[in-house]
């Protein structure tokens, strides 16, 4: 189970920035009570924070830049099957191929932007259905070795696989062990500079950056939860000008 089913973003950043604080103001109390030399493990764990940090923030932002490009090219794709289905010879099946995108289309521009897993999986469910509709109802009118008809059928197959790659995105994640790994590591790390009783307010601002980047991956991996989010004007712009269209 994933750790965007157990935390929203719109309140964890304050909880670990908080929390963090807390590790540093407890490290330099028990730096005050101790002296313990703890340089060299200070040192350790800083390279493996910074280490852990950069892997994970590379596949945060790597998943999201790949969820953004499919709302663009799933976008692309609805338009092109909607032109290529006005060249079929039916008037009827142009009307209802019409009618089906535009209702598809209305489903994945708003899929998975609010956090919602059952809605997601009934959107994907009535998205699939639509799909086969479009294959079914260019069959029964179209001759399936004419030149539109085979153009038709590869632009609704590629739109199926567009579409079930962006749910495919929206399923997977950072795993939530690295995740942990991370929030452990920046603690330990965070509390042994605060136990070397270096100055305080630089101490409490490095906490405060640390913990605001460890986040920062947590709101990337989590696209309808957070502050950042993956932008649909691909679906709007192509709805005005399908609407623009066929006025």
């Amino acid at each position: 189970m994933n750790l965007d089913q157990y935390v929203n973003v719109l309140w964890i950043y304050p909880l670990i920035i908080l929390l963090f604080v807390a590790t540093v103001e407890f490290g330099r109390w028990l730096g005050k009570r101790g002296e313990a030399k703890v340089e060299t493990l200070t040192v350790s764990s800083l390279g493996l924070l910074a280490l852990l940090l950069a892997f994970s923030l590379s596949h945060a932002l790597s998943r999201y830049e790949d969820r953004r490009a499919l709302v663009t090219e799933e976008a692309v794709a609805i338009a092109e099957t909607a032109h290529y289905g006005t060249l079929l010879d039916n008037l009827g099946a142009r009307v209802t191929i019409g009618d089906l995108l535009r209702e598809y289309l209305d489903l994945r521009s708003q899929f998975a932007m609010q956090y919602d897993p059952d809605k997601m999986e009934k959107d994907a469910y009535r998205s699939q259905e639509i799909l086969g509709d479009l294959w079914r109802v260019a069959g029964e009118v179209a001759d399936p070795l004419s030149q539109t008809a085979r153009q038709y059928y590869a632009q609704v197959g590629k739109l199926s696989e567009i579409g079930e790659k962006r749910v495919m995105s929206m399923r997977y994640h950072v795993p939530t062990a690295v995740l942990v790994t991370l929030l452990f590591v920046g603690l330990v790390a965070i509390g042994l500079t605060g136990y070397q009783r270096l100055p305080h307010l630089p101490t409490v601002i490095a906490s405060v950056i640390i913990a605001v980047v460890i986040v920062l991956v947590i709101d990337l991996d989590q696209p309808a939860r957070g502050f950042i989010t993956v932008p649909n004007q691909a679906f709007i712009d192509v709805e005005h000008e399908y609407w623009a269209a066929h006025r």
